[in-house]
């Protein structure tokens, strides 16, 4: 056998060298060695157990604490799912009550549309009173036409022609009884109602009381008069 001078570990007479340090090896005095084998990589040293001794036994005190813990955990697992539960309960009902009280989306937007009929009306109706040719030309879609049971159609031209020329103005223009219809799309409207004017049309005085009728659709985002028909009580 030989052995290292430095790290004393031994080794077998092929080498020359420590494996540890590198070391030249010297011969080792005769004597029991435990040999190292240079190709080992693993040694187990067995060990030795006291056959006799009784199993170790956990004390009671700790059951009782691992089942206090887990008593706790139980307890606040059910307390989290009932507030969940009741928060849902909770949001659930107050939704339903919302929306028993809050009109649906088709309600609010036909209103809406209802109410911008209405105000686009009465732009028209003020344009008229106060002879606007420049605003009544924005209200009137170019395809406007007027119709009246006694005769008399006119183009949205023809219309802003007369304003213009003096030939057709209003001291009073009141309108009554209105009630409007809008189509599923939300696009179309026909406001209808009464209507109580006096004014001149081509320098002849005219005092007047009728129904009327106005169409109204949504074209390039802005409403706008297309048709409007008129007829007197027989």
């Amino acid at each position: 056998m030989k052995v290292c001078s430095i790290c004393h570990r031994q080794y077998a007479d092929s080498l020359k060298f420590c494996l540890e340090d590198g070391t030249v090896l010297s011969k080792a005095p005769e004597a029991p060695v435990t040999l190292v084998d240079p190709q080992a990589t693993l040694r187990i040293t067995p060990r030795e157990t006291d056959s006799g001794a009784a199993p170790s036994r956990r004390s009671p005190i700790i059951w009782f604490a691992l089942a206090g813990v887990g008593l706790i955990l139980i307890v606040g697992v059910a307390v989290v799912i009932g507030f969940i539960r009741y928060a849902s309960a909770g949001t659930s009902s107050t939704s339903e009550t919302r929306s028993a009280q809050a009109p649906t989306p088709s309600e609010q937007s036909t209103a809406s549309v209802e109410k911008e009929i209405e105000r686009v009306n009465d732009e028209v109706v003020s344009a008229m009173l106060h002879s606007d040719p420049d605003a009544l030309g924005r209200l009137l879609a170019d395809d406007y036409r007027y119709v009246s049971d006694v005769g008399l159609t006119l183009n949205k031209l023809e219309v802003l022609a007369l304003i213009r020329t003096g030939n057709l103005s209003y001291e009073q223009l009141t309108t009554m009884d209105s009630k409007i219809e809008v189509n599923k799309e939300m696009i179309k409207g026909e406001l209808t109602g009464r209507a109580q004017s006096k004014g001149q049309l081509r320098r002849q005085p005219f005092t007047d009381l009728a129904f009327y009728r106005n169409a109204y659709e949504k074209r390039d985002g802005r409403w706008q008069l297309v048709s409007e028909t008129v007829w007197h009580r027989r």
